[in-house]
């Protein structure tokens, strides 16, 4: 079956939670109970930001059914040496489900919001990478930075990927 691109819109928005949910959950990132509580807060904020235009997204189709989905945060951001603008990409929840992975959706989603980020002027595009995603990034041009995030809270579990990076 042919699989293609559309926009998303507030009618993908549970769709995206489960995405994220699940891109949680293969990353063995928190627990179920922390994955719901996430998602219940995500669903309210993506729902704003999708209705404002700050967040764009893409996702992919197949007979009528999504099969992949991806969304860029247009955020403020802080001026730097590099780059003055004050807003910057955020590209996040690049999801593909498990039976149609391997197929280039996550490269196709990706390159059609870098092209929205382009057309709204923005310079400069973060995102944070799963270790199987990496490879991906880097193909497209993407390279590492020094960031670092210091847990400042106790009972937040560290996820094992943070550990082998380094």
């Amino acid at each position: 079956m042919d699989t293609h691109l559309r926009p998303s819109s507030l009618a993908d928005l549970e769709r995206h939670v489960q995405h994220r949910i699940a891109m949680f959950r293969d990353m063995d990132y928190g627990d179920d109970e922390g994955r719901e509580r996430m998602a219940t807060a995500f669903r309210d904020r993506l729902r704003s930001w999708l209705t404002t235009g700050e967040v764009r997204g893409v996702v992919a189709e197949e007979g009528g059914t999504v099969v992949a989905g991806a969304l860029l945060q247009l955020k403020e951001a802080l001026p730097n040496p590099l780059s003055p603008q004050a807003v910057r990409g955020y590209l996040f929840n690049v999801f593909t489900e498990p039976s149609h992975r391997g197929h280039g959706l996550a490269r196709r989603m990706t390159e059609a919001l870098l092209d929205v980020a382009q057309t709204q002027g923005v310079g400069m595009v973060d995102l944070h990478a799963s270790r199987d995603a990496e490879t991906l990034y880097r193909s497209m041009g993407f390279e590492p930075t020094p960031e670092f995030r210091l847990v400042l809270d106790p009972t937040i579990r560290k996820p094992g990927q943070w550990l082998e990076r380094r």
